[in-house]
Protein backbone atom coordinates (compact mmCIF):
# COMPACT_ATOMS: atom_id res chain seq x y z
CA UNK A 1 0.00 0.00 0.00
CA UNK A 2 1.29 3.41 -0.97
CA UNK A 3 2.32 5.95 1.57
CA UNK A 4 -0.63 8.07 2.14
CA UNK A 5 0.15 10.44 4.73
CA UNK A 6 -1.07 14.15 3.47
CA UNK A 7 -3.10 12.89 1.02
CA UNK A 8 -6.80 13.83 0.73
CA UNK A 9 -7.55 10.37 -1.13
CA UNK A 10 -9.31 7.79 1.52
CA UNK A 11 -9.38 5.50 -1.39
CA UNK A 12 -5.71 5.03 -1.24
CA UNK A 13 -5.98 3.01 2.29
CA UNK A 14 -8.65 0.52 0.35
CA UNK A 15 -7.47 -2.80 -0.85
CA UNK A 16 -7.27 -2.41 -4.77
CA UNK A 17 -10.05 -4.81 -5.68
CA UNK A 18 -12.77 -2.69 -3.10
CA UNK A 19 -11.28 0.43 -4.70
CA UNK A 20 -12.32 -0.88 -7.93
CA UNK A 21 -15.83 -1.36 -6.95
CA UNK A 22 -16.10 2.01 -4.93
CA UNK A 23 -15.21 3.68 -8.15
CA UNK A 24 -17.49 1.43 -10.26
CA UNK A 25 -19.95 3.02 -8.39
CA UNK A 26 -19.28 6.51 -8.82
CA UNK A 27 -20.88 8.81 -11.88
CA UNK A 28 -18.89 11.65 -13.71
CA UNK A 29 -20.04 14.85 -13.57
CA UNK A 30 -18.42 18.53 -14.87
CA UNK A 31 -18.57 21.50 -13.22
CA UNK A 32 -17.90 25.06 -14.69
CA UNK A 33 -15.62 27.68 -13.42
CA UNK A 34 -16.74 29.34 -10.39
CA UNK A 35 -19.84 26.68 -9.70
CA UNK A 36 -20.73 25.59 -6.69
CA UNK A 37 -20.12 21.86 -5.81
CA UNK A 38 -22.17 22.15 -2.76
CA UNK A 39 -22.53 24.87 -0.40
CA UNK A 40 -22.19 25.29 3.50
CA UNK A 41 -25.20 24.31 5.25
CA UNK A 42 -26.44 21.88 2.32
CA UNK A 43 -27.63 18.77 3.17
CA UNK A 44 -24.87 15.88 2.01
CA UNK A 45 -26.19 13.41 -0.34
CA UNK A 46 -23.29 12.93 -2.42
CA UNK A 47 -19.29 12.52 -1.89
CA UNK A 48 -16.79 13.01 -4.18
CA UNK A 49 -13.53 12.50 -5.97
CA UNK A 50 -11.64 14.94 -8.01
CA UNK A 51 -11.01 13.31 -11.84
CA UNK A 52 -9.74 16.63 -13.37
CA UNK A 53 -9.39 20.49 -12.31
CA UNK A 54 -9.29 21.68 -8.80
CA UNK A 55 -11.73 22.56 -6.27
CA UNK A 56 -11.58 25.48 -3.14
CA UNK A 57 -12.45 24.46 0.01
CA UNK A 58 -13.47 27.35 1.51
CA UNK A 59 -15.73 29.76 3.98
CA UNK A 60 -17.53 32.86 3.98
CA UNK A 61 -18.42 35.78 6.27
CA UNK A 62 -21.74 37.15 7.68
CA UNK A 63 -20.12 40.35 5.83
CA UNK A 64 -18.28 38.35 3.20
CA UNK A 65 -15.07 37.69 3.83
CA UNK A 66 -13.56 34.72 2.28
CA UNK A 67 -11.69 32.19 3.83
CA UNK A 68 -9.64 29.10 1.68
CA UNK A 69 -9.42 26.43 3.25
CA UNK A 70 -7.34 24.36 0.53
CA UNK A 71 -7.60 23.67 -2.93
CA UNK A 72 -7.70 20.06 -3.97
CA UNK A 73 -6.69 18.36 -7.29
CA UNK A 74 -6.97 15.03 -9.02
CA UNK A 75 -7.21 12.13 -6.61
CA UNK A 76 -8.30 14.09 -4.03
CA UNK A 77 -11.77 12.91 -2.13
CA UNK A 78 -14.54 16.02 -0.71
CA UNK A 79 -17.75 15.92 1.10
CA UNK A 80 -16.94 12.64 3.09
CA UNK A 81 -18.16 14.36 6.21
CA UNK A 82 -21.54 14.80 5.80
CA UNK A 83 -22.18 11.04 4.14
CA UNK A 84 -20.38 9.46 7.73
CA UNK A 85 -22.41 11.58 9.98
CA UNK A 86 -25.52 12.45 7.95
CA UNK A 87 -25.21 16.26 8.75
CA UNK A 88 -24.80 19.36 6.56
CA UNK A 89 -22.23 20.70 4.73
CA UNK A 90 -19.56 22.59 7.05
CA UNK A 91 -18.42 24.54 4.12
CA UNK A 92 -18.42 25.60 0.44
CA UNK A 93 -16.72 23.66 -2.34
CA UNK A 94 -15.72 25.54 -5.73
CA UNK A 95 -14.93 24.74 -8.93
CA UNK A 96 -11.40 26.31 -10.05
CA UNK A 97 -11.62 25.94 -14.10
CA UNK A 98 -13.10 23.15 -16.05
CA UNK A 99 -13.28 20.51 -12.92
CA UNK A 100 -15.06 16.76 -13.36
CA UNK A 101 -16.06 14.66 -10.54
CA UNK A 102 -16.59 11.33 -9.67
CA UNK A 103 -19.72 11.34 -7.44
CA UNK A 104 -20.76 8.78 -4.77
CA UNK A 105 -23.99 8.97 -3.67
CA UNK A 106 -25.12 8.23 -0.20
CA UNK A 107 -27.19 5.54 -0.75
CA UNK A 108 -24.05 3.97 -2.92
CA UNK A 109 -21.63 4.56 -0.15
CA UNK A 110 -24.12 2.78 2.49
CA UNK A 111 -24.15 -0.34 0.42
CA UNK A 112 -20.27 -0.98 0.08
CA UNK A 113 -19.69 0.26 3.77
CA UNK A 114 -22.46 -3.28 4.58
CA UNK A 115 -20.26 -5.35 2.20
CA UNK A 116 -16.88 -3.98 2.83
CA UNK A 117 -15.59 -3.65 6.26
CA UNK A 118 -12.24 -2.31 5.13
CA UNK A 119 -14.41 1.11 4.42
CA UNK A 120 -14.62 2.05 7.97
CA UNK A 121 -11.21 1.07 8.69
CA UNK A 122 -9.61 3.17 6.18
CA UNK A 123 -12.38 5.92 7.21
CA UNK A 124 -11.03 5.87 10.74
CA UNK A 125 -7.76 6.13 9.84
CA UNK A 126 -7.57 8.29 7.35
CA UNK A 127 -10.41 10.71 9.46
CA UNK A 128 -7.47 10.50 12.27
CA UNK A 129 -4.71 11.96 9.89
CA UNK A 130 -6.81 14.80 9.09
CA UNK A 131 -7.40 15.24 12.86
CA UNK A 132 -3.52 15.81 13.42
CA UNK A 133 -3.03 17.95 10.54
CA UNK A 134 -6.15 20.32 12.02
CA UNK A 135 -3.67 19.81 15.43
CA UNK A 136 -1.20 21.06 13.16
CA UNK A 137 -3.00 23.62 11.36
CA UNK A 138 -4.66 25.08 14.63
CA UNK A 139 -0.78 25.57 15.82
CA UNK A 140 0.62 27.24 12.88
CA UNK A 141 -2.40 30.19 12.95
CA UNK A 142 -2.15 30.55 16.83
CA UNK A 143 1.63 30.71 17.51
CA UNK A 144 3.30 31.31 14.28
CA UNK A 145 4.38 35.07 12.50
CA UNK A 146 2.16 35.43 8.94
CA UNK A 147 5.72 34.71 7.14
CA UNK A 148 5.98 31.41 8.72
CA UNK A 149 2.21 30.78 8.39
CA UNK A 150 2.23 31.32 4.22
CA UNK A 151 5.44 29.46 4.13
CA UNK A 152 3.94 26.60 5.73
CA UNK A 153 0.10 26.62 3.60
CA UNK A 154 2.52 26.92 0.18
CA UNK A 155 4.24 23.80 1.25
CA UNK A 156 1.19 22.42 2.51
CA UNK A 157 -0.35 22.65 -1.29
CA UNK A 158 2.44 21.15 -2.73
CA UNK A 159 2.26 18.45 -0.84
CA UNK A 160 -1.25 18.40 -2.05
CA UNK A 161 -0.43 18.77 -5.32
CA UNK A 162 2.35 15.79 -5.20
CA UNK A 163 -0.14 13.53 -4.34
CA UNK A 164 -2.10 14.17 -6.63
CA UNK A 165 0.19 13.42 -9.11
CA UNK A 166 1.11 10.57 -7.33
CA UNK A 167 4.17 11.27 -6.05
CA UNK A 168 5.88 13.12 -8.83
CA UNK A 169 7.71 16.41 -7.90
CA UNK A 170 5.69 19.51 -8.09
CA UNK A 171 7.50 23.31 -8.17
CA UNK A 172 4.89 25.69 -9.00
CA UNK A 173 1.01 26.87 -8.33
CA UNK A 174 -1.26 28.69 -9.84
CA UNK A 175 -2.45 30.38 -7.00
CA UNK A 176 -3.17 34.38 -6.73
CA UNK A 177 -2.42 36.73 -4.05
CA UNK A 178 -6.23 37.05 -2.69
CA UNK A 179 -6.54 33.26 -2.73
CA UNK A 180 -3.27 33.26 -0.62
CA UNK A 181 -4.53 36.09 1.49
CA UNK A 182 -7.58 34.41 2.17
CA UNK A 183 -6.23 31.05 3.16
CA UNK A 184 -3.78 32.39 5.91
CA UNK A 185 -6.54 34.99 7.02
CA UNK A 186 -4.66 38.43 5.71
CA UNK A 187 -4.49 40.87 3.06
CA UNK A 188 -3.39 40.47 -0.36
CA UNK A 189 -1.29 43.55 0.38
CA UNK A 190 0.54 41.64 3.15
CA UNK A 191 1.21 38.44 1.05
CA UNK A 192 2.72 40.30 -1.85
CA UNK A 193 5.14 41.92 0.36
CA UNK A 194 6.36 38.73 1.37
CA UNK A 195 6.34 36.99 -1.96
CA UNK A 196 8.23 40.24 -3.05
CA UNK A 197 11.23 39.15 -0.28
CA UNK A 198 11.25 36.08 -0.76
CA UNK A 199 11.66 36.34 -5.04
CA UNK A 200 14.80 38.82 -3.92
CA UNK A 201 16.23 36.08 -1.84
CA UNK A 202 15.75 33.72 -4.73
CA UNK A 203 12.99 31.24 -2.69
CA UNK A 204 10.42 31.99 -5.43
CA UNK A 205 9.66 33.27 -8.35
CA UNK A 206 6.08 35.12 -8.60
CA UNK A 207 3.61 36.30 -11.72
CA UNK A 208 -0.28 36.66 -11.78
CA UNK A 209 -1.99 33.60 -10.52
CA UNK A 210 1.30 31.50 -10.42
CA UNK A 211 4.12 31.20 -8.27
CA UNK A 212 7.01 28.59 -8.94
CA UNK A 213 8.94 27.45 -6.08
CA UNK A 214 12.74 28.20 -6.71
CA UNK A 215 14.38 26.98 -3.50
CA UNK A 216 11.87 24.44 -1.68
CA UNK A 217 14.32 23.83 1.00
CA UNK A 218 14.28 27.03 2.09
CA UNK A 219 11.08 27.28 2.07
CA UNK A 220 10.40 24.26 4.40
CA UNK A 221 13.10 26.05 6.38
CA UNK A 222 11.08 29.34 6.43
CA UNK A 223 7.60 26.94 7.23
CA UNK A 224 9.96 25.74 10.25
CA UNK A 225 10.96 28.43 11.61
CA UNK A 226 14.02 27.60 10.85
CA UNK A 227 15.40 30.63 8.21
CA UNK A 228 14.67 34.70 7.73
CA UNK A 229 12.02 35.60 5.86
CA UNK A 230 14.55 38.49 4.61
Amino acid sequence: MSDTRGSNNWLLLLPETVQKDVKARMVRRHFADGEAIYRYGEQGTTQYQVVSGAVRVRSLSDNGKEVTYVIYGPGECIGYLSAIDGDVRPQDAVAMGDVELGCLTLNHFEQLRERYRDIDRAMTLHLSRRMRELFKSYEVGKFFGLDRRLAHQIDFLLEVAEHATNGEGCNELELTQELLASSVSASRQAINKILKAWADAGVVEYSYGRIRILDRAALKALSEGEADSG
